[in-house]
């Protein structure tokens, strides 16, 4: 999950007597499901954490050559329990990402009556990863947060014509930090993310977009820390990554400025804020002046791959649609001598998705397909799963729920925020717990997990999905959520830990890793030989 001393010896990896026999042709399947569930075992899951989480990956760092021999493992597990590929290659899906950095030509610059202002790159502003490269001069329009919600409603392009012009928006949304406010509450829609505002203002016919900050909103994006992040020549864990601009992309420069020089591009920036706050209606309108917006990103591309296998569904009226179980493979990498091996991030989800190939190559199987689905370059914003859903090997239409496994080998443990809704955590008190997060989207779902559970005696906690540092948007799940698409994240919880090269392999809870992956086979049959699909619903519709 992203976040907000060594010895490089050779793992060797693991090869249970069972995959020896199946790639012999010499195992028989077995076909009950108490074969299949036995198969499921720590011992298996210590051996597959411990390899994945070794220093033989250098913490499976997104671009590397480690990466992409975790990749190949992972691809090579699949096909020896017998799994059907489900990529573009093979059991490959490969995207184009690119590693970001700033060039020498960025640039913006207001003409004004009043007189010329020049911003400085890096301090007053800084392009956002998802803007194109290029230079455009032109009259700005305000349109407030650039949010179209018609079923909220609210639409600030309403009767706005933006052909030939720059946009600016402000960052986030109306009455930030309001709690289970309309636009706060959970959607299916992302409305405060640059690249939604971004497609909006593109669609609508604006040339380019300034982000700014306001003066009443809570969560704004940092400009200085983007503008060190997007240095050249940075560690891959520290490198600012993006898939390439895509078909359904805006590609138009998009710059973000800070607080102090949002002021110049937007006059009167608070009271156009407090206004729209207070009414909940639109103030969008010409602003003085002109701009020369010029955005020059260096784009270091590299080919990342997702990991996909498909398990046939039994039933031929129903195998074509699928449930994904999904997990990222990746981590942070390595610094000098320094390994951020990830073992609970996320070896832990992985070689759960390797014991439920197992156990389907050993038992029968759901009435509806299953896509094992191993996520490339979930550390750098989910880009493996916003790849999959945009370039999907099964229509999204056709896909009825997700499951996302993510840091499930630890006990949650820190202390109280009570703004965010975390209470005091022991790792002794949650030695057999787990969040199940994202299920208000969908009680059938909840209910199918739940009663899966009562086979493996796990303490499941609903919980998270609203505030919680924003937790609910911060695994691959969100990909599947935010197209409609049911689904909940395993979650084992935050540690001390968490994004530190003390996540190691020998600090996992094993026994409950155990227990997470078997929920997962039942759950699989549950959604999967039900007799209909697990409704989706809008909690801000309720």
């Amino acid at each position: 999950m992203p976040f907000q001393f060594m010895t490089r010896t050779r793992g060797t990896a693991p090869s249970s007597l069972f995959i020896v026999l199946l790639l012999a042709g010499g195992c028989a399947l077995a076909q009950t499901p108490d074969d299949a569930l036995e198969s499921i075992s720590i011992e298996d899951l210590r051996e597959k954490i411990g390899y994945l989480a070794s220093d033989r990956f250098l913490g499976r760092g997104n671009g590397t050559e480690e990466l992409d021999a975790a990749a190949e493992y992972i691809a090579e597990s699949f096909e020896a329990a017998g799994l059907t590929p489900a990529g573009d290659d093979g059991f490959f899906q490969e995207f184009q990402v690119n590693r970001l950095s700033l060039g020498a030509d960025n640039r913006l610059a207001l003409e004004t009556e009043s007189g010329n202002v020049e911003l400085r790159s890096g301090f007053d502003f800084v392009p956002y990863t998802v803007s194109a490269n290029g230079q455009v001069r032109a009259p700005l329009t305000f349109v407030g947060y650039g949010i179209q919600a018609p079923e909220l409603d609210y639409d600030d392009l309403q009767g706005v014509d933006l052909r030939g012009r720059i946009a600016v928006v402000l960052d986030s949304v109306p009455r930030d930090g309001v709690e289970e406010f309309m636009f706060t509450a959970l959607s299916g829609t992302d409305y405060s993310t640059i690249a939604a505002k971004a497609r909006n203002v593109a669609a609508a016919g604006a040339v380019g977009m300034i982000v700014v900050q306001g003066p009443l909103s809570r969560a704004v994006t940092p400009v200085t820390y983007y503008a060190r992040a997007m240095r050249s020549g940075l560690p891959p864990r520290d490198t600012v990554m993006d898939l390439a601009i895509g078909p359904g992309d805006a590609a138009i420069p998009v710059a973000i400025v800070n607080r102090s020089a949002s002021r110049s591009v937007a006059p009167g920036i608070q009271a156009l804020q407090a206004r729209i706050d207070d009414d909940l209606t639109p103030a969008s309108g010409e602003l003085p002046g002109v701009a020369t917006l010029g955005v020059d990103m260096n784009l270091d591309p590299y080919t990342a791959r997702n990991v996909l296998a498909r398990v046939e569904g039994s039933d031929p009226d129903l195998r074509d649609e699928v449930i994904v179980v999904g997990a990222h493979y990746d981590h942070d990498g390595a610094i000098g001598d320094r390994i951020w091996n990830g073992a609970d991030d996320n070896a832990s989800g992985t070689s759960g998705l390797l014991e439920l190939a197992e156990a389907f190559a050993l038992g029968p199987r759901p009435s509806r397909s299953v896509i094992l689905a191993a996520w490339a370059a979930e550390e750098k914003g989910m880009l493996g799963s916003r790849h999959y859903v945009r370039d999907a090997p099964v229509p999204m239409e056709d896909t009825v729920a997700m499951f996302q496994v993510d840091m499930i080998g630890r006990n949650e443990e820190h202390g109280a925020n009570p703004g965010e809704g975390f209470l005091n955590e022991a790792a002794d008190d949650n030695a057999n717990s787990m969040n199940m997060i994202g299920s208000v989207f969908s009680p059938d779902l909840r209910g199918a997990v739940e009663r899966a559970n009562a086979d493996v005696g796990l303490e499941l906690r609903f919980r998270y999905d609203y505030r919680a540092q924003n937790l609910i948007r911060r695994s691959d799940h969100w990909s599947f959520l935010s197209n409609g698409v049911p689904a909940i994240f395993f979650f084992g919880g935050l540690h001390p830990d968490y994004h530190t090269p003390n996540d190691t392999a020998d600090k996992i809870n094993y026994p409950k890793v155990e227990k997470v992956v078997e929920l997962l086979y039942l759950a699989l049959f549950e959604v999967g030989d039900a007799a209909r699909e697990p409704a989706f619903v809008d909690p801000s519709q309720q």
